[in-house]
């Protein structure tokens, strides 16, 4: 059996926990963004940042609503929907080179 590269692995997470896929331009521009229903100052949220730090991820010091992955600088943003919107965004984009 072929290992599961990283992206494929947090991808593949992140659809578990209930978000749809919006947009993937991975090979292209290296992001990927998915839409969730709940708020983004929800549970829902809390549980998904305990999912990520088990992952690898933490909290990035210098962006709200950011995590950053300790090993391959990739980023995790969250992004409130709007105040004519439900739910919210997170976009996954690969570390900058």
């Amino acid at each position: 059996m072929k290992p599961v590269s990283a992206e494929v692995s947090i991808h593949n997470l992140i659809l578990a926990e209930g978000y749809k896929l919006v947009e993937d331009s991975w090979r292209k521009n290296g992001r990927r963004t998915y839409i969730h229903d709940d708020d983004a100052s929800g549970t829902q949220i809390k549980r998904l940042i305990e999912i990520l730090r088990s992952a690898g991820w933490e909290m990035d010091s210098d962006k709200l609503r950011s995590l950053r992955h300790i090993e391959n600088g990739d980023m995790i943003e969250l992004e409130p929907g709007g105040s004519d919107a439900t739910g919210h965004f997170l976009h996954h984009m690969k570390a900058l080179s």
